[in-house]
């Protein structure tokens, strides 16, 4: 059996990618990579400084996102994009990064409704004045698709060009960014290797200058300008490449394939309970959802390499490929779903979902293509393209006031203040301070000044509390009402209740880091379960963490209650554990190495092994 064939018209390849060889063009290129690294050496000295532009985020994070992105989508369109077309292109760009940077720098610069905040002594409230982490992302990964549908247009001199010009340039990109990557990665540890060698003779002038900002900064863009080129040189090189990794990847789809289809049909006969205990279950199965889509495609390539008899066995694992995304994404939705209804929408769960709406498009699209007999899955390709001009506009929406995820959990979580279905006290005040940013910050302060309400006077506290905390990880342990034990802490087996004493106790104290979260926090949740150690000694408790790491607690003599300690075991030992104590089945054994005292203290044994993994005796040996 032989896997999707390789063609060897490399003349073919060579009209799709044609190769923008010149030395005007080489020029330009090293011109605009020296000019790039000249330009973030400045922005960098302004930032380091807090002088210049660095002191008005509104206008220092447009100047970063413009001088990171457009040199480098100038080099990419040089000899393929005319003067003209890549000006245009190059001004459409910069207005679009413009607006998207000036909004994130008024997103999150704090400092004109909290004059306290300022990039210097609040980094957690406006990031240090730097483009947040989503706006980075999000723009690198739209970038990347609108250049190869720009590209592969003006190749086809169509608006919207066909399949296989979108498939060859963004491959083709793909691999020029890698290489251009690794060169710069290699050219560094070449600098690094001859700092080594001067340092042994005690030189070190080397070392002085790769520390200069003035020095490594141009540098590296420059380097990354020259690979670009040079991988843009011979194009035929760069679809060698493809193919071959496209052809290994290949054979990794029907072992997807049956590895995910086969957790499918496990399903039926465990249900759905032990997968909403991970309490990741989304993430999990919207990255199997990914994994397919990208192996599908590693098969399918350019649409042409189905169209043979000969593959029909590759044909037959895309098809019931392209059904599996489907269960997958409703799963997930499902899950998804019962968190925000009980907990209203946050940032990352806005996330999760724009994750979700995209792997529905290629999961409706797939579905499709796979159920219609006699096109050879053509509609995956139709697919691709619909799903890559829908992602841009959700990444435009995200970036700007149309979706803000900020905005809309705020939104969300006050409204479940409002309407009664969180109380005050488990309120998370702390989340509009340093997770919802201006528009956070604007509640925070409406709340401090808040007078309607049975709990009004609780409400200001809290807010006026937020407002003045500095630090986005607060050593919660002794700030605000107590975490309520009865709620966070369900008790098993059913009908059981929590030890009165026990739950009355504040357990935040001196190992507060080892203590489950649900005895630390509001709204975190535990599972409990009554235990006998010692058939002649009192009950003690078994809690069980989201994490799995159970923690043991007993009673004193005096009628309080005492943390014993945690086993350190692996998350399948831990599953395993827990169904032991649902049915009370867990079988006490006494210490394989005794105790020592010195001076009153006893020290434990550690075990050789980190943390156990419950395996048989008869699976170790």
């Amino acid at each position: 059996m032989q896997g999707p064939p390789v063609r060897n018209d490399m003349e073919n390849d060579g009209d799709a990618l044609r190769s923008p060889v010149s030395l005007p063009a080489s020029r330009l290129r090293i011109s605009l990579g020296l000019a790039q690294g000249l330009l973030l050496y400045a922005l960098y000295a302004s930032w380091t400084a807090k002088i210049w532009l660095s002191s008005q985020p509104t206008l220092f994070i447009p100047a970063v996102m413009i001088a990171l992105f457009l040199p480098i989508i100038a080099v990419s369109g040089i000899g393929h994009l005319s003067r003209r077309n890549l000006l245009v292109w190059l001004g459409m760009l910069a207005i679009i990064l413009g607006a998207l940077g000036c909004y994130d720098g008024w997103r999150t610069d704090l400092s004109s409704l909290l004059p306290s905040a300022t990039p210097a002594n609040d980094t957690a409230g406006d990031r240090n004045g730097l483009p947040s982490g989503a706006l980075f992302m999000l723009t690198a990964t739209g970038l990347f698709i609108a250049q190869a549908m720009i590209l592969a247009g003006n190749a086809d001199g169509k608006r919207i060009a066909s399949y296989r010009s979108y498939f060859e340039m963004a491959w083709k990109l793909l691999v020029q960014l890698l290489f251009a990557a690794l060169f710069t990665g290699l050219f560094w540890l070449v600098l690094e290797t001859g700092n080594a060698l001067f340092s042994l003779i005690r030189l070190d002038f080397l070392n002085k200058l790769i520390d200069k900002s003035w020095f490594h900064i141009p540098v590296t863009t420059l380097a990354f300008s020259f690979a670009l080129h040079l991988s843009d040189v011979r194009p035929q090189l760069i679809a060698g490449i493809r193919k071959l990794l496209l052809t290994l990847l290949s054979w990794l789809l029907p072992v997807a394939t049956i590895v995910i289809g086969a957790f499918l049909l496990s399903i039926l006969a465990t249900g759905l309970e032990p997968l909403w205990q991970t309490r990741r279950a989304s993430q999990v199965l919207l990255g199997a959802a990914a994994l397919l889509v990208v192996l599908i495609n590693t098969v399918f390539q350019d649409g042409r390499y189905l169209d043979r008899a000969t593959h029909r066995f590759f044909l037959l694992c895309m098809r019931v490929a392209c059904l599996l995304p489907t269960p997958l994404v409703l799963l997930a939705v499902y899950s998804m779903g019962l968190r925000v209804a009980e907990y209203g929408w946050t940032v990352s769960r806005i996330a999760g979902a724009v994750c979700a709406l995209i792997a529905a498009m290629y999961a409706l699209g797939y579905g499709i293509a796979a159920i219609r007999r006699g096109e050879h899955l053509q509609r995956v390709a139709t697919t691709n393209v619909a799903a890559s001009f829908a992602i841009l506009l959700i990444f435009v929406a995200l970036l700007s006031p149309l979706a803000n995820p900020e905005r809309i959990a705020v939104a969300s979580q006050l409204a479940r203040l409002d309407s009664g279905k969180i109380e005050p006290a488990r309120f998370d005040f702390h989340f509009l301070r340093f997770g919802g940013d201006r528009y956070g910050v604007a509640e925070l302060i409406r709340l401090s000044k808040q007078q309607e309400g049975a709990q009004a006077a609780l409400i200001r506290k809290e807010a006026v509390r937020a407002l003045a905390a500095k630090n986005q990880w607060p050593d919660t342990r002794d700030a605000g009402p107590t975490p309520d034990l009865g709620k966070n802490i369900r008790m098993h087996p059913a009908g059981r209740q929590l030890p009165r004493e026990f739950a009355a106790q504040d357990w935040r104290g001196k190992k507060y880091w080892r203590m489950p979260t649900c005895m630390t926090q509001r709204d975190r949740q535990c599972d409990a379960y009554p235990v006998n150690p010692d058939p002649a000694g009192s009950e003690q408790i078994l809690i069980f963490d989201s994490n799995n790491i159970p923690a043991l607690f007993r009673p004193t003599a005096a009628g309080a209650w005492q943390f014993v300690g945690t086993l350190m075991i692996s998350p399948a030992c831990g599953k395993q554990l827990k169904l032991a104590a649902e049915r009370g089945a867990l079988r006490w054994q006494t210490p394989l190495q005794h105790d020592l005292e010195i001076n009153g203290m006893r020290l434990s044994m550690q075990p050789e092994q980190g943390s156990a993994d419950c395996q048989s005796a008869d699976a170790q040996k």
